[in-house]
């Protein structure tokens, strides 16, 4: 099935039930439920909406600029939160060189927040930075080189640089039909948002769910589209890859990659992209990683999502400051709640 006959709602998030109204002044855990519904997420959502709107008819620096300023904002008002001390906790472990910690981990730390605020401003201007000359590829005379571009790619990533950005180039830059996976957020005016933002620039990326998964066989399996696999995503409250000496997951998108590779015959080609000063961007190919075609698939996925793992774990640390899931990576030795485990040990 070619991705053009799937209608485009098929992406969309599915949303939650209004809860009543009267549950606003109900129990504690069906009045904080009724609140974010009714209350929060349309402030919040709404806020960024118009803030999108707003944004989309301004220069392109406008919107990473206003990003980075608030992240700053954020990181000082969020500073003893459990994600926002899981982020210094994650960059002062997996740094190169490290364990770091004083001024060099609070300028990471800061550098971080700055990178992650940029982010999110540029998703107003998603389809503009590769029309307007700010997006640079260097990879693809090699997959070239190898006869590789005239067939279908698998490709796997992770979420370095400005990704959405990355979407993109891939579907629209290389000339190339391209699908995702993505996972929804929590407030419905955000994926909304998201879903309007990917029909300008014409990609489809699909939430999870067993329709989808019909889809995404249909057009890569079958009609052999490209699909774009982040391989980092979130599942079982973390992110499993890269495994920074963790066991490697059993369920997880590079799992569903290797999958496809094997059933399409397609090579998995790694892709990420990294920001550069000026508002410019990188986007970097590499030749196929190796897949033991001939194995049991079960024993192909495990070899793969080694080579998988040993590819970007050099990456994701040469540039933390850059990667966006470094809240989602649940590392041993951090301790969510000091006092609790001061309690304890004593």
């Amino acid at each position: 099935m070619p991705v053009r006959d799937v209608p485009f709602s098929q992406t969309e998030a599915s949303e939650p039930e209004p809860p009543p109204v009267r549950d606003l002044f109900g129990s504690a855990e069906t009045r904080n439920t009724a609140w974010r519904f009714h209350l929060f997420d349309r402030l919040t959502g709404g806020a960024l909406v118009g803030l999108d709107a707003a944004l989309r008819r301004l220069p392109l620096s406008w919107g990473p600029g206003l990003g980075a300023f608030l992240a700053g904002i954020l990181r000082r008002l969020d500073r003893k939160r459990i994600y926002a001390r899981r982020i210094a906790y994650n960059l002062a472990k997996l740094a190169p060189g490290g364990p770091l910690d004083g001024r060099a981990l609070a300028e990471l730390d800061a550098r971080w927040w700055r990178n992650a605020g940029m982010t999110k401003g540029e998703y107003s201007g998603v389809e503009r930075y590769r029309t307007a000359g700010r997006v640079t590829l260097e990879g693809y005379e090699t997959l070239t080189r190898m006869g590789l571009d005239k067939g279908q790619f698998i490709y796997v990533s992770v979420h370095l640089g400005s990704f959405e950005v990355l979407g993109e180039f891939v579907n629209n830059g290389l000339k190339r039909s391209c699908i995702g996976i993505w996972e929804p957020e929590r407030n419905r005016f955000v994926n909304r948002l998201l879903s309007r933002l990917r029909r300008r620039y014409g990609m489809y990326v699909f939430p999870p769910g067993q329709r989808s998964a019909r889809h995404i066989r249909r057009c890569v399996v079958d009609n052999g589209t490209d699909i774009l696999c982040f391989v980092d995503e979130v599942r079982d409250r973390q992110s499993h890859l890269p495994t920074f000496g963790r066991p490697l997951p059993e369920r997880c998108n590079a799992v569903n990659a290797v999958k496809l590779a094997l059933r399409s015959g397609a090579p998995l080609v790694p892709i990420y992209m990294l920001r550069e000063p000026g508002g410019r961007f990188r986007v970097r190919m590499h030749p196929p990683l190796p897949l033991d075609r001939e194995a049991q698939v079960d024993d192909a996925v495990v070899k793969a999502l080694g080579e998988i793992d040993r590819f970007f774990d050099p990456i994701v640390r040469a540039n933390l400051e850059q990667w966006w899931m470094l809240s989602e990576v649940r590392l041993p030795g951090f301790v969510a709640h000091p006092r609790e485990a001061r309690a304890r040990d004593q």
